[in-house]
């Protein structure tokens, strides 16, 4: 109650009047400090109405990511979660076939004998392993470190690099243009400069000898023998000392402690357009302005008519991803434990003849991609021309483009061919509909968690005696243990929401949503034994379930009751969900996404201007209670003035 900025003892009595000052505001500031205590109460309640809306909001939204979501992890929008159809496969060659039912598949049972042939384009696969080392190349490793069987390599040509100019800007330069450039490099000068203390040093190793300068000017040359014993010399009032600390023949030059490090240098050009190479002594590597010159060459290749430009720089990795982006119908891969390369063309059934790879400018990739190790010597591509896939299924023999296809509402898979005379593989079909009515379940479960909170939000009241149950103060906390601040403001909370209208409208369209029709098909969830439940119980907007009648309905059916869920109506020109699962997204996401933060929106403005008003009755509070102090010592000042007189007087008196 008192204003936090103000200290004071915890008592204060007048020392003219005797009176308990502090005792007298505080009672006086009673009444401003119950109404702040109001309007925090409200505070707290517009706080508590937050949280709940939020937390309504996270349990929508986290239903419909896990269940009416594609992505979700109990998906319910795939027509294969109602498939009341059960697979049993059997025979010595099943694993060549993976066969999945749909909702439509009948009960029954197919036979598959031989699988004759796979779907497939025309290929060619290397002889053998094409590395030279026989353990597979990196996928990270460089074309142009790549050693193929017998020590081939990829040949490029026009090696060009990237230097940087005394300008600024970039040039190319080639190969035969860099070595004239620095064919000299070898023979000029070492040379080093250095800044010690603002003076810079030009030093030049010539044989045996070292020449120092500064500024232009000449400081001296010295021999190895004698600046093994220090040199030193003066500039501008500073002493810098030359020291050896090698020998003759390895020297470890230092100046002032610095260690001297030597360069050969060459420049071609003028001007801006000059370019200037270097090479650190003891280093074979010639750099331009500090980075590697490093010549990248580069071959084209043709496939199928379209030209490709490989770099030396490369990787395996990128030689790849680039043929299989750019060149049409082809797919080339590697498989580093086989160490072999494959070229498969992308068309089924093509033939060789639509394989057209070239080498340009006389390059030799393809004889190195297919060409490998065979036993002790080496061998050819493995050419196989394309072909369609091939199966004979319930009598008669199948072709398709595909290895994966539906026949008679089952998707057949052939995984590998099979040699005629071997013992058929049997497919049959029985209904079981526990896994799609588990999977239903789960779904009802986690739905009516949702709607039973709801619902019990909108009948939620406090009883008689707990109409006084509001929140509590930090004043009315102290001396409260925690368990009975917790069961308090249990009781406090109750009937936040009650009849409020927006989840009220939401229970009720989810509720009539269970007996409106599903487009297209006139029946409604009721007719699979899905309804809600009833008023008289507070289980209104909850989902029933009458296993038998859906277990029923899925057996027969699987196709109609995933229609009913899920049906997706195209008749309009454009799709749109009309199943009873897609109803029901789209009243959680519009509750959520417009009801939801609405709602929020106005807590959040409705909390802020609470905030504010508190604000400003404790500021007038504070200012009361300042002005009472004020007049309060203005009492005592006063009457300690008549007591000085009244004691003067009696001792005129006296006197």
């Amino acid at each position: 109650m008192i204003n936090p900025m103000r200290a004071q003892p915890t008592r204060m009595m007048g020392l003219a009047s005797g009176m308990d000052t502090d005792f007298i505001i505080q009672q006086t500031l009673r009444m401003h400090q119950f109404k702040i205590d109001n309007v925090t109460r409200n505070k707290k309640l517009i706080e508590w109405k937050q949280q709940t809306q939020n937390s309504i909001k996270d349990e929508i939204t986290s239903l419909r990511q896990t269940f009416l979501s594609n992505l979700g992890s109990k998906s319910m929008m795939s027509r294969n979660v109602f498939n009341a159809t059960k697979v049993t496969t059997t025979g010595a060659n099943s694993s060549a076939v993976t066969i999945s039912s749909t909702t439509g598949t009948p009960t029954g049972s197919i036979r598959i004998g031989q699988i004759a042939s796979l779907a497939k384009g025309a290929s060619m696969t290397s002889g053998g392993s094409v590395s030279n080392s026989g353990g597979g190349f990196n996928n990270n490793a460089r074309l142009d470190s790549l050693s193929f069987v017998n020590g081939g390599s990829i040949r490029f040509s026009n090696h060009q690099a990237t230097v940087r100019t005394a300008g600024g800007g970039t040039t190319s330069i080639s190969q035969s243009d860099f070595t004239a450039a620095t064919a000299g490099i070898g023979a000029a000068d070492m040379k080093a400069t250095h800044t010690i203390n603002g003076v810079t040093f030009d030093i030049v190793k010539v044989g045996n000898e070292l020449t120092v300068s500064s500024g232009g000017e000449e400081i001296g040359v010295y021999d190895f023998d004698t600046i093994m014993g220090g040199e030193s010399f003066e500039i501008e009032g500073q002493t810098f000392a030359l020291e050896n600390i090698g020998n003759t023949t390895n020297p470890d030059f230092r100046l002032n402690g610095q260690r001297l490090s030597f360069f050969q240098e060459v420049t071609t050009g003028s001007g801006d357009d000059a370019i200037t190479f270097r090479r650190a002594e003891g280093s074979e590597t010639i750099t331009n302005n500090g980075r590697a010159v490093e010549m990248i060459g580069e071959t084209e290749i043709s496939i199928n008519g379209t030209t490709i430009k490989l770099y030396s720089n490369e990787t395996l990795g990128n030689m790849i991803d680039k043929i299989n982006k750019e060149a049409p119908d082809i797919t080339l891969s590697y498989n580093r434990l086989t160490d072999k390369f494959s070229i498969e063309h992308k068309t089924i059934g093509s033939s060789l003849g639509q394989l057209d790879l070239r080498d340009l400018g006389g390059g030799n990739l393809f004889d190195l991609l297919s060409t490998g190790r065979s036993g002790s010597g080496t061998a050819g591509p493995v050419a196989e021309e394309g072909t369609r896939a091939r199966a004979f299924i319930n009598g008669e023999w199948i072709e398709r483009d595909t290895n994966q296809f539906e026949y008679r509402g089952v998707i057949i898979r052939l995984n590998e061919t099979t040699n005629a005379g071997e013992e058929d593989t049997v497919v049959s079909f029985t209904r079981d509909a526990t896994p799609a009515i588990n999977a239903i379940k789960d779904f009802i479960n986690a739905y009516n968690t949702i709607i039973s909170r709801l619902e019990g939000l909108l009948s939620e009241r406090k009883g008689r005696n707990e109409v006084g149950y509001k929140p509590l103060t930090d004043e009315e906390k102290q001396g409260m243990t925690d368990k009975q601040i917790e069961e308090w403001e249990t009781i406090a909370r109750k009937g936040l929401l009650r009849n409020d209208q927006g989840i009220q409208n939401l229970v009720n369209n989810l509720r009539g949503s269970f007996f409106s029709e599903i487009e297209g098909m006139g029946i409604n969830p009721t007719s699979i034994g899905l309804s809600t439940g009833s008023y008289f119980d507070g289980t209104g907007g909850q989902i029933m379930i009458n296993e038998e009648r859906l277990r029923e309905a899925l057996e027969k059916d699987p196709d109609m009751v995933a229609d009913v869920f899920i049906k997706i109506d195209s008749s309009s020109g454009s799709a749109k969900g009309v199943g009873l699962l897609h109803k029901i997204d789209g009243l959680m996401r519009d509750f959520v996404n417009v009801n939801q933060s609405t709602s929020i929106k106005n807590l959040e403005d409705s909390l802020k201007r609470t905030n504010d008003q508190i604000q400003r009755m404790q500021e007038r509070m504070y200012a009361e209670e300042d002005k009472l102090y004020r007049q309060f010592a203005a009492m005592e000042s006063e009457m300690q003035k008549l007591n000085q007189q009244g004691c003067w007087f009696n001792a005129m008196l006296g006197q």
